[in-house]
Order: C-alpha cells, then structure tokens, then sequence
C-alpha cells in the first residue's frame, strides 16, 4: 500500500512540476464603434488578470470569433483587421530600445474566427535577471492588465457579440508564464465577451445651399486600348499592346510585380515611333516590350499605364505570366495568408494549427537559394530539422510529422532570401 501510495505521489508532483499557479483570466473590455465618412469601424480591448500569485507572461493565444453578418468572414484575409499591443504587451527593453513582446500571428483560424498569437522576446533560457524588465500580469480583476487593442472593418450594420472562440482544442495549454509553464488552472474566458452594435446613416443630407463653384476642368488626354498580353518564352516575358485610338497621349509606362509584391516601373514612355512624337491619332497601333531573363517558377504581373501630355496617368487591368489565377487561389487558400513574402521567396502560413500530430509548411521560390525551416521547443531546444537544403524554384509543401512530440506550443522558425519569420505551432493530442 506505501509503494502505491508514493508512486500517486510521485504522479501528482510530476503533473503540476511543469505548471505556474494560479488561472488566467481574459478580458473583451471598452468596446466601441467609430464612424468615418462611410465606414465604421468596431473596437475593442483584450485585458488579462491572473488569480493568486502574479506572474510574467511568456506566450499566449487569443482566439476572437465574431458575427459574420456584421463583418463578413476571413476579415484578416480580406485586411479588416488592425492589432495593436497595449499595456505590458506594449513596454520596451530599456537598454537596447526594443519591444519585450512581439505579436508573432495574427490569422484566420476558421471563417468566422482569428487568432492572435504573442511571445516574449526574451525567456528564463535568455538569462533569468531579463525577467526583471517584465511587469507581471495583474492579479486584481477590478484593475487587469491590458495586452491588446483590435480594430475590425464593419460590412453592415447589426448587433450581436465578439467572443472567445468556443472549442478550442487544448485551450488550458495556450498561456505560458517566463518559465515556459502551462498555468495550473489553465484559463478562463468567461468574461472575455463584448457586445457589437453598428448603426450607419441612412438619412440624405441637405445641399450646401451655398456651394462652392466647380474648378476649372483639367485637360486630360486618353488612350482606347484594343488588346493587351503577356506570354512568357524561356526567360523572356513579350509584352504587346495596340490602341484603337489616341489623344494627346505621350507615351507608356509599364511597372512589374513578383509574387504578389508591390510594383514597380521596369520601362517607361515607350513613345508611338510611328506617329514622330504626335499624341493623337485614330488609326490602330501596336506597340511591344521584352523583359528579359525573368526567373522560372514565379508569377510576373505587369500593369500597363497610358501618359499624356498634361502629365496624367490612366493604368489598365494588369496581365500576368508563370502561373495561371486559379492555380494561385489553390496555392493561397481564403483564411490563409503568406507570412512572408521577399521578391523571391513566399512562405504561407503553416496548416493546420492546432496540428495533430502533422502540419504542413507551404513556400514558394522564383529562384534557386538555400532555405532553412526548423522547429524549437518553448525552452529553445531544436525538435525537428525540417528544411536544410538548397532548393529550386518552385512550389514546395513539406509535411511534417510530429507524433514524437507531446502537446504543447512550439516555434517554427523559418530562414530564406535574408528574411527570418517565427510561427507559434499548438500540438494538441
């Protein structure tokens, strides 16, 4: 009967060895609706306080669902949503100037939810004495301490409430103290609920009974495109364009985007040689660019802009080369976003999360280069070497099994074309 006792003993201490005391308690507080011109846009406070023995926060999730009726669905996808850190998420490491916390993710989780997710930027394996610059979490629930400010875009007017996103697997093993230990009380969300209400005018507005006189009309020329196409051929990209028609038009400028980046001007007032520098004519005229020696595996967008003499701009639909819409879609499913994209690299985010016991780690190259993508325990220790090599451009989508692993947060680290990107990864068994 002792051993029996002892060996329950020695369960129990081995249980609660890893665990902080005390529960986490979330907050949805000072909700608000503001309005501006014709939007409106909904606001709310994320706070925490902790019963008992306070202490410093390491990591933590937050996952937020909302009323699609209000907001429609996938809003980070769709760049609705605005997150900033308050409070103790917001203090700074004094003696070099830098945040203590970083938000690592913030991404829709199902079409009507997204997750925000923060971290520390130091923990127990930095050096014990960086904890001193970290303000515990408050233990008064009359006084919680803040961690973040949201914003979302609202898409129509209603009532309803956000919330935390109710079964959430392994939801007591979302919050971390300094030490890299689950709470023992886990965590509670009872309170972390705020109610919507967007009301948009409706009502006409009365005239300016005194209104302003109309300014003078600026000349402006145009341009009336016929056709325009992009074909790629070995590391070549042809541009061709005619015009049915012109009006004091100067010229053209063309700007490029790769992989979805921004664009940029690659040639510009590739003038009609036929016309011997006129901007007008009636008669049907065709034009062509080459750009050359583009890499193989990406996606070239190109954005065709007509100039004219008085210096305005009018930009045409753009065309694109290296993969067709549909393909892309597939790549980039809605709710998914990349989370690190380069000129030649693009990394989406890793699915699904929470895993059990697989994930999968998406990325594209338009360019052979080196990448590196490793997965790290809480306390810094290397689990998984998933990526070590030299790649070749393309479409990539790595699977990784974690059945070795016990439940828990661990942090997939991602180095490419110079870049370096973090992932907070949940493993629920």
């Amino acid at each position: 009967m002792k051993k029996i006792t002892l060996f329950f003993v020695c369960i129990m201490m081995t249980a609660f060895v890893f665990a902080a005391p005390g529960t986490i308690h979330l907050v949805f507080a000072n909700a608000n609706t503001n309005y501006v011109e014709d939007k409106a846009y909904y606001s709310f406070d994320v706070q925490a306080w902790i019963d008992g023995e306070s202490d410093v926060l390491g990591d933590g999730m937050v996952y937020i669902e909302y009323p699609t009726e209000i907001f429609n669905d996938i809003v980070v996808y769709e760049q609705k949503v605005s997150v900033t850190k308050t409070g103790i998420l917001a203090e700074i490491f004094q003696p070099l100037e830098m945040d203590l916390y970083n938000i690592v993710n913030v991404i829709d989780t199902r079409s009507d939810v997204f997750a925000i997710t923060f971290g520390s930027v130091f923990n127990s394996s930095s050096g014990g004495s960086l904890k001193d610059y970290y303000t515990p979490v408050s233990n008064d629930m009359n006084n919680p301490s803040d961690l973040f400010h949201v914003v979302i875009e609202a898409a129509s007017a209603g009532s309803g409430n956000v919330s935390f996103a109710s079964g959430i697997p392994g939801m007591d093993q979302l919050y971390f103290n300094y030490e890299w230990e689950t709470f023992s009380g886990g965590l509670d969300v009872s309170a972390a609920i705020a109610a919507v209400h967007v009301v948009f005018d409706t009502e006409p507005v009365d005239p300016d009974p005194d209104p302003e006189p109309d300014p003078e009309p600026q000349a402006e020329g145009y341009v009336i495109l016929a056709s325009l196409t992009a074909d790629m051929k070995k590391s070549d990209v042809n541009i061709n364009w005619a015009t049915s028609s012109e009006t004091d038009n100067a010229g053209f400028v063309i700007k490029r985007s790769v992989n979805g980046g921004e664009y940029s001007v690659i040639t510009s007032y590739e003038t009609n040689n036929a016309l011997l520098g006129q901007g007008t004519t009636t008669k049907r005229t065709r034009y062509s660019y080459t750009d050359k020696n583009v890499a193989s595996g990406a996606v070239y967008s190109y954005v065709l802009e007509s100039v004219d003499i008085y210096g305005n701009a009018n930009a045409f639909d753009p065309v694109s080369v290296g993969s067709t819409v549909a393909e892309e879609e597939k790549r980039t499913p809605p709710g998914r976003k990349k989370v690190m994209i380069t000129e030649n690299f693009a990394l989406e985010a890793s699915y699904p999360n929470p895993f059990n016991p697989q994930f999968v780690v998406p990325f594209s190259l338009s360019s052979a280069q080196h990448v590196d993508i490793r997965l790290y325990d809480m306390s810094g220790k290397l689990v998984s070497n998933i990526a070590s090599d030299h790649y070749q451009a393309g479409h990539y989508s790595l699977n990784v099994n974690c059945d070795h692993l016990v439940s828990g947060v661990y942090l997939l680290i991602t180095n490419a074309d110079g870049q370096r990107s973090t992932q907070k990864m949940l493993l629920v068994k």
